[in-house]
């Protein structure tokens, strides 16, 4: 399982950074917490899940991260729901590129035109 480091924080450290990131208040974090530790118990029993296919896993991450992120902005003031989304819209560039830089055999892409 080699995945490089700061993907799979706790709840209470990604709660410290978003707490940092977005000038969250004491009342927005006891909102928040259940959200990030309820989506960890979720992708938990989703990676000990042997019975479905990659592509289901990874379909059933994105809902539950969908969700997730929707409860999370229910939460945030316009401000920092701004700067959430920016966050998020970086974090699927990111994770674009790991899919398409260097993992070759996807086949579901098109070719690339030169």
């Amino acid at each position: 399982m080699g995945m490089h480091g700061g993907h799979h924080m706790d709840p209470d450290q990604m709660l410290a950074h978003m707490t940092k990131r977005y000038n969250l208040t004491a009342d927005q974090q006891s909102q928040i917490k259940p959200i990030l530790q309820d989506q960890q118990q979720q992708m938990q029993s989703l990676r000990s899940d042997t019975s479905s296919s990659r592509e289901d896993k990874m379909a059933k991450m994105q809902s539950m991260h969908q969700e997730s992120t929707q409860k999370i902005e229910a939460v945030l003031t316009d401000q920092q729901k701004q700067k959430f989304e920016a966050d998020q819209q970086k974090m699927q560039e990111r994770r674009a590129e790991h899919m398409h830089g260097g993992q070759g055999g996807a086949g579901q892409q098109p070719a690339q035109p030169q």
